[in-house]
């Protein structure tokens, strides 16, 4: 079932970028289509604690990721969630900044760096 959420999700975003001229570095529009397909079954996404608690707890890479993809998707999908966007915005480009220093440097250092446009691209995705 993962290989036609992500083949879907790939339309979608091709679509998005054909329709809004914006484009994605292949790894950015990759990373976008594997997250919305991760999540697309897992209803149960949210963190257990507050995301500023979850963020003060982070224990490693994989914590970070977790959390930082947890806050693109919120904003992308369902901008209108809870606080303040730039609440989440400020915690996923932070969670995604704790990763960028090695494995994937490049890629998670993009995604912390251009945090607003790519939670951005992923609204304007989901509303087409």
């Amino acid at each position: 079932m993962q290989d036609f959420y992500q083949n879907a999700f790939y339309g979608v975003v091709k679509e998005t970028q054909e329709n809004s001229g914006y484009i994605l570095p292949v790894d950015i529009e990759s990373y976008v289509v594997m997250l919305l397909a991760d999540k697309i079954d897992k209803p149960d996404f949210l963190p257990k604690s507050t995301f500023a608690e979850s963020y003060l707890q982070l224990k490693n890479s994989r914590d970070a990721k977790s959390l930082g993809d947890n806050c693109l998707f919120v904003t992308g999908v369902f901008p209108d969630y809870g606080l303040d966007q730039e609440y989440y915005i400020s915690i996923g480009q932070s969670s995604y900044s704790q990763i960028s220093y090695g494995f994937n440097q490049e890629l998670f250092s993009s995604l912390a760096k251009h945090f607003r446009f790519i939670r951005h691209f992923v609204e304007l995705s989901v509303r087409s």
